[in-house]
C-alpha cells in the first residue's frame, strides 16, 4: 500500500463521510439461514476449509527467535509449528509416528526437541526421529523414516501459513492474492507477540466472520463503546481475489478534515483501522496500537458452535507505553473481549436461534454490506456452490 493509494482511501471514506452516503454500486443480496444450520454443509466446509486450504495461523512472532514452537489445534488438525535452527519456519502434524499421540500440549515455548508422553519417542525441532525409549526391547526402526510428517507451510512478509493436510507448496499467489504490497508496508515480523485468549459462542462460525464486514451497525448496538471512537457506516471495499481489505475511519479524522487540508499528509494509521480478510476464516484488524488478528472455526463438529481465538501484536512504536503500564496489556485484551463477547456475538447467538426455528429462510445483505456479501459468495464458490445473485434495486 503506497501513498497514494492511502491518499486515495482517505478521499474515499472523507467523501463518504461529508456526504452521509456509502458505495454508489452493488445491490441486495438474500443468503439462505440454511447455511447456518446445515449439519452436511459443515462437514464440507470443514474438509475443503480446515483440511484442505492453506490457514493463515498469525504472525511471525509467535515464533520469535530460533528453536521455538507453537502447538495448535484449532483447525482440527494438531499442527506443530517451529522456527527450527536456521531460523526456517515449519510445521509438522503434532502426532507421535509410534502410537498417534499428541507429542506436544497447546501452546508457545522454546525447545530443541519433543518427547512425547505416552512412551517417551524423541523428536527434534527438525521433526526428525531422534531416540525410541528402549529401542532395544522395541525393535530397530531407523529404516523405516518415522518422523513428525511435515505439512505444507509458509512465512509470506510477516505471516505464517499452513495447509493441515499433506500436498503440494503453499503459493504466496493462493494466499495474498496480491495483498503482498500491503503486508510488505506494514513491516509485521516486527510486531511482537501480546497476548491470546478464546472466544466460544453458540453461533455458526460464518456468523462470527460476518460479524467484522460491516459497521451499519455500528451506531446501533456499539453506542456505550465503539460508536465514542469510529465513525459508523463509512467504509472502503477492495477484494483481492477471495481475500479482502476494508478500511474505516476513526473521530480523529474529522480534526484531519478541520486542521489540515492536504490529505496525504494526514497520519493514516492513527485516522484508520485496516481490516484484511484472509480467506477462508480469518480478520486482521490494523489500528495505531498494533494488529487484532483472529481465527474463526467450527466448535465441537456442530454448526451452533464456534471458536474465535484473538491474537494482539503490538505495535512496536508504542510497545513501551505497554510495558510500563503493568496492567495494560490485560486491560486491552479485556476490553477487546468484553465488546466482542457482549455485544456483536450477544446478537450473533440470537440469530442462529432464529436460524434453528426456522422463522425465515433467508437474511438479506444491503450494498452497505458489501464485505459480507463477498464473504457468502467466496464460502460458496470455494465449495463448488452456486454463487448468491446480487439483486439491482
Amino acid at each position: 500500500m503506497d501513498k497514494p493509494e492511502r491518499t486515495h482511501i482517505l478521499d474515499v471514506l472523507t467523501e463518504h463521510i461529508a456526504n452521509d452516503t456509502t458505495a454508489d454500486a452493488g445491490g441486495i443480496m438474500r443468503a439462505p439461514m440454511s447455511d447456518f444450520t446445515c449439519p452436511l454443509l459443515l462437514e464440507q466446509e470443514c474438509e475443503v476449509f480446515f483440511r484442505n486450504t492453506p490457514l493463515c495461523m498469525g504472525l511471525s512472532s509467535e515464533l520469535p527467535k530460533p528453536n521455538t514452537y507453537w502447538s495448535d489445534n484449532a483447525s482440527g488438525t494438531p499442527i506443530l509449528m517451529v522456527r527450527d535452527s536456521t531460523g526456517k519456519f515449519r510445521a509438522f502434524a503434532n502426532v507421535c509416528r509410534h502410537r498417534g499421540s499428541l507429542v506436544v500440549p497447546e501452546g508457545r515455548g522454546a525447545k530443541v526437541r519433543f518427547t512425547c508422553p505416552f512412551h517417551a519417542w524423541t523428536y527434534g525441532i527438525d521433526g526428525r526421529l531422534q531416540s525410541v525409549n528402549k529401542s532395544s526391547h522395541f525393535g530397530d526402526v531407523s529404516s523405516l523414516g518415522l518422523h513428525l510428517i511435515e505439512l505444507p507451510s509458509a512465512e509470506l512478509y510477516g505471516t505464517l501459513w499452513v495447509r493441515p493436510t499433506l500436498g503440494d507448496p503453499i503459493e504466496e499467489s493462493e494466499c495474498l492474492a496480491g495483498l503482498d504490497r500491503d503486508l510488505a508496508h506494514w513491516k509485521f515480523s516486527e510486531y511482537p507477540f501480546a497476548g491470546t485468549q478464546v472466544i466460544d459462542a453458540r453461533m455458526n462460525w460464518k456468523i462470527g466472520v460476518d460479524s467484522y464486514g460491516e459497521i451499519y451497525h455500528l451506531n446501533v448496538l456499539h453506542t456505550e463503546t465503539l460508536d465514542k471512537e469510529v465513525v459508523g457506516n463509512a467504509q472502503t471495499f477492495d477484494s483481492f481475489g477471495k481475500n479482502l481489505r476494508m478500511v474505516i475511519a476513526n473521530e480523529k479524522i474529522n480534526l484531519m478534515r478541520l486542521l489540515m487540508p492536504i490529505r496525504d499528509k494526514w497520519p493514516y494509521k492513527q485516522i484508520t483501522y485496516t481490516v484484511y480478510f484472509f480467506y477462508p476464516n480469518v480478520l486482521m484488524m490494523v489500528d495505531a496500537f498494533g494488529v487484532d488478528f483472529l481465527r474463526i472455526f467450527p466448535l465441537d463438529n456442530t454448526p451452533s458452535k464456534s471458536r474465535t481465538i484473538h491474537a494482539w501484536y503490538i505495535d512496536p512504536n508504542v510497545q513501551k507505553y505497554f510495558t510500563d503500564n503493568e496492567s495494560a496489556y490485560a486491560e486491552r485484551l479485556k476490553r477487546f473481549r468484553d465488546v466482542v463477547e457482549n455485544e456483536d456475538y450477544s446478537i450473533a447467538e440470537d440469530i442462529q436461534v432464529n436460524a434453528e426455528l426456522g422463522v425465515q429462510s433467508d437474511i438479506v445483505l444491503g450494498r452497505n454490506e458489501i464485505a459480507l456479501q463477498h464473504f457468502h459468495n467466496v464460502h460458496r464458490s470455494g465449495l463448488g456452490r452456486d454463487l448468491l445473485p446480487v439483486e439491482h434495486t
